[in-house]
């Protein structure tokens, strides 16, 4: 019977090893500025060579060349991924915190806006919008003060007149030339 001496983690190494100074210190700043900085500039503060820290970024990301890096970072952003998630329950109990603590240092201001967003998101508010039209004849004197006020002098109305002809009555072409 013959003997398999890979692992059963499939990585193809006999053994796993231990992560280096660098690769920790590169899971590190990866992990606490995720979104922030790239990866290149995660290497580079993790101590690889600016000329190569694109290239060793790239590899400590890649789980066939380093699982061991990857699945630290991985774990980690699990971790990071569940504070940052968003519920319902989880943004009650912190605007809860946060009306509870501003009142205590008498911001009544920002516990009652605390309060009206625990209302909404509690379902308690609907938001009506109204918008109001207001239809109204004008006057003949407000209609020509809005039509100098578009049009200032003769001369432009004349022209404003013409432009909005065109297209207008399209079988009407010869009458351009009245």
């Amino acid at each position: 019977m013959k003997k398999n001496k890979t692992p059963p983690d499939n990585t193809g190494k006999k053994y796993l090893t231990e992560l280096t100074a660098k690769q920790r210190k590169f899971i590190d700043v990866y992990c606490s500025k995720y979104g922030e900085i790239t990866a290149t500039a995660c290497a580079i503060a993790a101590g690889y060579s600016r000329d190569s820290a694109h290239t060793k970024a790239s590899e400590l990301l890649d789980f066939r060349k380093y699982p061991q890096v990857r699945a630290e970072i991985d774990l980690r952003l699990a971790d990071s991924r569940e504070l940052w998630s968003i519920s319902r329950d989880k943004s009650m109990a912190h605007l809860f915190k946060i009306g509870d603590d501003a009142k205590k240092k008498g911001n009544l201001g920002v516990a009652a806006k605390c309060e009206e967003l625990r209302g909404k998101l509690g379902g308690l508010y609907i938001e009506k919008l109204h918008t109001l039209h207001e239809n109204r004849e004008l006057s003949e004197e407000e209609l020509n003060e809005k039509i100098r006020k578009i049009f200032p002098t003769k001369v432009d109305f004349i022209k404003g007149s013409k432009g909005m002809l065109e297209g207008l009555y399209e079988d009407d072409k010869d009458s351009d030339k009245d």
